[in-house]
């Protein structure tokens, strides 16, 4: 969670957008066959696969227009556009498409029996803040659940019968259906998203 801006990945990508979006999407479109072969034949699937993307309650936070376009790509230009908007917009953005992500996957493979929803886990104690200043840490610290309660919501989606009407919901802890902002429902910015993503993982 938000490192350093000029980290990258081994592409080129901002490495927060490559890791939670890029790499999610790419890993999740290798399991779909998998997945869709289990929602029409386990008789323990009852005709559906879940797939459970964990966002943030930072998308509250995302910045105008939701995503930056201007910070996905791996030349300089994405690199300057990086740094301009800032470790902190970047993490904002990149959680933010987890949840375009995975209501678009809910909307494209619905009738395939793919249920897909995302979920804000809560604000933990985990090393995910080790880049922060001391001082944020410390102060932050005070106000975060332990690390174990981040499993609850998606064990509760995941495992539980209602967790059948989650698909392409937004969940917040513990346990509920809540709602991840204007830009989550924004069905252009997600079919964007999927064309990008998409392209982006062409010939891997």
């Amino acid at each position: 969670m938000v490192p350093p801006v000029d980290q990258r990945t081994a592409d080129g990508y901002d490495l927060q957008f490559g890791t939670n979006v890029l790499g999610h999407y790419f890993f999740t479109t290798l399991l779909l066959p998998t997945l869709i072969h289990t929602a029409k034949n386990s008789p323990l699937a009852h005709g559906h696969a879940r797939v459970i993307n964990t966002s943030s309650g930072v998308v509250y936070l995302t910045p105008k227009g939701g995503i930056v376009w201007e910070t996905l790509g791996t030349g300089e230009p994405s690199i300057q556009a990086a740094k301009t908007l800032g470790a902190n917009g970047l993490y904002a953005q990149s959680k933010l498409a987890n949840v375009l992500f995975s209501n678009e996957l809910a909307k494209r493979y619905a009738e395939q029996g793919i249920i897909s929803s995302s979920l804000n886990p809560g604000n933990l104690q985990t090393d995910l803040q080790r880049h922060l200043p001391w001082l944020v840490g410390k102060i932050l610290g005070l106000m975060l659940y332990p690390a174990s309660y981040g499993a609850l919501t998606q064990l509760w989606s995941g495992t539980m019968p209602e967790g059948e009407t989650h698909s392409g919901k937004f969940l917040i802890p513990w346990a509920r259906v809540g709602d991840a902002g204007p830009y989550s429902h924004d069905e252009k910015l997600a079919e964007r998203l999927w064309a990008w993503l998409e392209e982006q993982v062409k010939g891997h």
